[in-house]
């Protein structure tokens, strides 16, 4: 019996070379495209792979075939392209006179291509089937812990944060002493952490809440935290960060602890029933 081959659609980033190494200890095959100008050698090189401009779509679907890929993960920074950047193959037209991509949001055009994607005979998994022990689990990771004021500013914050999900905004926010300080929108967490330094108040340092969309679809786009994140939170003057458990990854998780209790910065992860 052929044996089945894991395909991953890789952009820029540790998330996908975080799925190779773990792929390789646990003898799992892989094959990834490499999604340009997003993806790099040196990130894919312990991988089979190629590389395809996003609009090349008859191309990755007949590198998959042809490596007996049946699963496909999407992982890694991809950023939305505009029509000129894309340069589609006849196959990546067909399925751009299907998504109207100019009138989409960024969930229902993902959505859209993952259906897409199975429609030819593939099953999209998420990071979390594949690596299952890069989710975050309810509890404090590592020595530094968050003060009941931190906890009274997390749970403000999931409020908050859950809101904005709801309206297709942000999934993250900074929290203060109550008050919101930023919310996360198109231009992502780095600016939000850059607008809340410059308002903060002397005293107790913000905190970060981080959480799914109401509904999300769990196969792509989930939020993560890595090294980068803990060197914003260092360099904007946070101090902690609290994250959805069971929807948002944890990259390069030993490093990211070691690093974070160093800084004396909080990494929690909290569970958030929503309402039946």
């Amino acid at each position: 019996m052929e044996k089945k081959v894991l395909g991953m659609i890789a952009g820029g980033g540790m998330m996908p070379v975080e799925i190779i190494r773990h792929c390789k200890a646990t003898g799992r095959e892989i094959f990834v495209v490499g999604i340009e100008p997003f993806a790099k050698e040196e990130e894919l090189k312990d991988a089979p792979h190629l590389f395809a401009r996003i609009g090349e779509v008859g191309k990755i679907f007949k590198a998959f075939k042809n490596n007996n890929v049946y699963e496909i993960v999407l992982a890694g920074g991809i950023k939305r392209p505009s029509f000129k950047e894309m340069i589609p193959d006849w196959e990546g037209m067909k399925i751009l006179a299907k998504l109207a991509v100019k009138k989409m949001s960024d969930d229902s055009l993902f959505r859209a291509v993952m259906n897409e994607i199975e429609s030819h005979g593939f099953k999209v998994v998420g990071i979390e089937e594949v690596v299952p022990d890069m989710m975050f689990m309810e509890g404090i990771y590592g020595q530094v812990k968050p003060s009941k004021e931190d906890m009274d500013d997390i749970q403000r914050g999931i409020t908050v944060a859950k809101a904005l999900g709801a309206v297709d905004v942000g999934q993250a926010v900074v929290v203060q002493e109550g008050m919101v300080l930023a919310v996360e929108a198109i231009e992502g967490t780095d600016m939000m952490l850059s607008r809340s330094a410059t308002i903060k108040k002397e005293g107790k340092a913000p905190v970060v809440v981080k959480v799914l969309k109401p509904g999300q679809d769990m196969r792509v786009d989930l939020p993560a935290i890595g090294l980068q994140t803990i060197e914003q939170l260092k360099k904007y003057g946070m101090g902690g960060i609290a994250v959805e458990a069971g929807g948002i990854l944890l990259i390069e998780r030993e490093a990211v602890i070691k690093m974070a209790d160093r800084e004396g910065i909080f990494i929690i992860g909290v569970k958030i029933h929503t309402p039946a």
